[in-house]
């Protein structure tokens, strides 16, 4: 914890530091004295890279401090552990050495003895005291005006002036209620009146008829004129006739009429006076004469009486005011007022009645059928339907031959078809295996389809039956289509199905599928072909599984069972094995070697010697320096015409010994060279000491030095 004058906590002085204290150890609340005083108190923590922090520390900067106090010499004390009171009062003193430090607020001058001057007051004196009553008694210290204020001003410093409606010293007389607001000095209304009042110190009332703002607003239909507020225009005792509202300005809304239009105008008037309720703007609907008491005539209705009634029942039912029959329209008329005529179908008093069905409408008064009749009947009141096969307006049309009967409407065939026809007119003949009345009736089975008037089967039997109701059976061994198919190799021959020819027991042996006519495929054999040949077999004898059409590759004997001889394989043993590295392990199939090849070659047969530049197990090794380029003996890798210049040794893969070069090294370098050139012999390691040159034939001169 520092103390300091400045944020930097460096710049001040290291209070406390926390050496002792553990997380398990340290208390709630602990005090610490520092003595010295400062403008900031910093509170400090830290993480440091690379430092290694006591067990228990957490790992980042963190704090559970909530609170830290911090105390300061109270006021009149200094020194250590503040117990030297400060020699003047009327100053703040050094809290280490107490010297005067500055004045309190209210003094100045030397060690601050002396109060401000008058009309001042506060720190060093700067502050001007308000409007007091008596300036000498505003208070030094903080400017309180202890005699009060003079007019015009409030508060303990009177430096407020009076708020709205308040005068004089402090603020504590009323203004007139009749003034808008007053001087706050003396009271006097020279800021104006308030509405209704006006005159030097508005103490009079408007003028009668007026009221308001300056008194400048005219007075309503007050029933009496002296009854109007001088305030805001309300008429107290209410309004004259004709007029409504508190200031009496709004006319009577249509209906009303009289003082306060308290009175309602008569129901038949549309609309009265609005002073006196005469009927002066007319009637309403459905009434006439000079006050509209009466209503309109027999037989006429609405605005001056001047609608006609309709076909009411009773036309003394009319109503005077829209016309309605209230009893309801005489015969051929309905609605409200009994003009609109019946609709189609209908007739009678409010339309009310039904024509009957059959007619083609029907006399609107009456209900007679006087237009005819609806297709279909026919007769004077078209009671009679059209006779059995007719149908239609006036029973002229015929139904449909292959109807049984129509519709006598429309001529449907709605009660059904005669055999063989079928469909909403019976325009379909029956499908194929139905036939009778609306085709309900199934053919026989047997059948191929059947007469579809009489169900006879005149058009032949289905696959597997004859005779003339295709009832019987194909004979044995026989089926299909006029039983003119013979059954394949059936197991049971019985069980030949006489419809489609299905073996129903299986096959004989060599043959498979439904009809059993399918030769065995090949490595299959016995009954419906369910076994399976000898896998080493070429296929086998489909009745008996015999291996009599030979061998698959790799296999020989009577029954195929013993592999080929070591050394061969393939069709009939005749092919011969590769250079395997173990003849034994040369598959007997298909003469694969199955653990490599000898030296020397390569392929899945080992029957191919090395590529060029190869040799060895599997070819992996690459022919050495070869007189002939990248050709050596493709099992051991020998050069077989010897080594390019610079080797030697059987794969030429050794370079020549020193003092050697040329074509497998047999030529032996000069004597006067340093070792020579593998390939060319030229002394290009140097020359032997005492020789000089290209290939070190020129001797070096000596120099001989004599001593004199």
């Amino acid at each position: 914890m520092y103390v300091s004058n400045t944020t930097d906590r460096l710049q001040g002085t290291l209070c406390y530091k926390d050496a002792n204290f553990t997380a398990l150890t340290i208390p709630a609340v602990f005090p610490t004295i520092c003595p010295v005083h400062g403008q900031y108190v910093i509170y400090y923590n830290e993480r440091r890279q690379g430092v290694i922090y006591p067990r228990g520390y957490s790992t980042s900067v963190g704090s559970s401090l909530c609170e830290v106090e911090v105390y300061g010499c109270p006021g009149e004390f200094y020194g250590p552990y503040c117990s030297n009171a400060c020699p003047n009062t009327n100053c703040y003193c050094h809290l280490e050495t107490g010297t005067c430090q500055g004045c309190k607020p209210g003094y100045q001058g030397y060690l601050c003895k002396l109060a401000c001057d008058r009309g001042y007051y506060g720190a060093e004196c700067q502050q001007e005291c308000g409007h007091c009553r008596d300036l000498n008694q505003c208070f030094h210290t903080n400017g309180s005006c202890l005699t009060g204020c003079e007019a015009g001003y409030h508060g303990s410093k009177c430096d407020a002036p009076c708020p709205y409606g308040l005068f004089g010293p402090d603020c504590v007389d009323r203004c007139n209620d009749t003034c808008d607001g007053c001087n706050r000095f003396n009271g006097s209304c020279d800021s104006g009146c308030n509405p209704g009042w006006q005159g030097y110190d508005c103490q009079e009332v408007c003028d009668k008829g007026s009221f308001g703002d300056n008194c400048s607003e005219t007075c309503g239909h007050c029933r009496d004129i002296d009854k109007c507020s001088n305030i805001n225009g309300t008429c107290l005792t209410g309004c004259s006739a004709g007029y409504q509202g508190d200031l009496c300005k709004t006319s009577c809304p249509h209906g009303f009429f009289g003082p306060d239009c308290a009175d309602r105008c008569n129901d038949s008037c549309d609309g009265c006076n609005r002073f006196n309720g005469f009927c002066d703007y007319g009637c309403n609907p459905g009434w006439q004469g000079y006050e509209c008491q009466d209503a309109c005539d027999k037989g006429s209705f609405g605005d001056n009486c001047s609608e006609t009634c309709g076909h009411c029942r009773d036309v003394d039912e009319c109503f005077n005011i829209n016309g309605t029959c209230l009893t309801g329209c005489a015969a051929g008329y309905q609605g409200d007022f009994c003009t609109t005529s019946c609709p189609y179908g209908f007739f009678g008093p409010d339309c009310a009645y039904r024509c009957n069905d059959s007619c083609d409408g029907c006399n609107r008064f009456n209900g007679s059928c006087d237009s005819g009749c609806n297709p279909g009947w026919k007769g004077y009141e078209c009671r009679e339907a059209c006779p059995y096969g007719f149908f239609g307006l006036d029973c002229g049309e015929r139904c449909n031959d292959t109807c049984d009967g129509c519709n006598n409407i429309n001529g449907s065939c709605d009660s059904g078809c005669n055999p063989g026809w079928q469909g909403y007119d019976c325009h379909n003949a029956c499908p194929y295996g139905f036939f009778g009345p609306d085709c309900v009736h199934e053919c026989t089975d047997t059948c191929d389809g059947c007469n579809i008037f009489n169900g006879s089967c005149d058009s032949g039997c289905n696959p597997g039956w004859q005779g003339y109701d295709c009832r019987d059976a194909c004979d044995k061994g026989s089926f299909g289509d006029n039983c003119s198919e013979t059954c394949g190799h059936c197991r049971d021959v019985e069980k030949c199905s006489n419809n489609n020819g299905t073996c129903l027991t299986g096959c004989a042996a060599g043959y498979h599928g439904d009809v059993c006519k399918t030769s065995c495929t090949h490595g299959f054999f016995g009954p419906d072909c369910a076994y399976k040949c000898n896998d080493t077999c070429d296929g086998c004898n489909r009745f008996n599984g015999s291996c009599n059409s030979a061998c698959n590759p790799g296999w020989q004997g009577l029954e195929c069972q013993a592999a080929c001889d070591e050394g061969s394989f393939g069709d009939n043993c005749s092919e011969t094995c590769g250079h395997c590295s173990d003849v034994e392990n040369c598959l007997n199939i298909n003469g694969t070697c199955l653990t490599g090849c000898d030296a020397g070659y390569q392929g899945g047969l080992c029957k191919t010697q090395c590529d060029k530049g190869y040799f060895g197990i599997d070819c992996n090794e690459t022919c050495g320096y070869c007189h002939e380029a990248n050709h050596c003996f493709h099992t051991n890798g020998t050069c077989i015409s010897g080594c390019i210049a610079g080797f030697q040794g059987d794969l030429c893969k050794t370079t020549c010994q020193r003092g050697f070069f040329g074509v497998n090294c047999d030529t032996k370098c000069l004597d006067t060279c340093d070792n020579c050139n593998d390939v060319t012999g030229v002394c290009d390691q140097g020359c032997l000491p005492g020789f000089k040159g290209f290939v070190c034939q020129e001797g070096k001169s000596s120099k001989k030095s004599c001593k004199i």
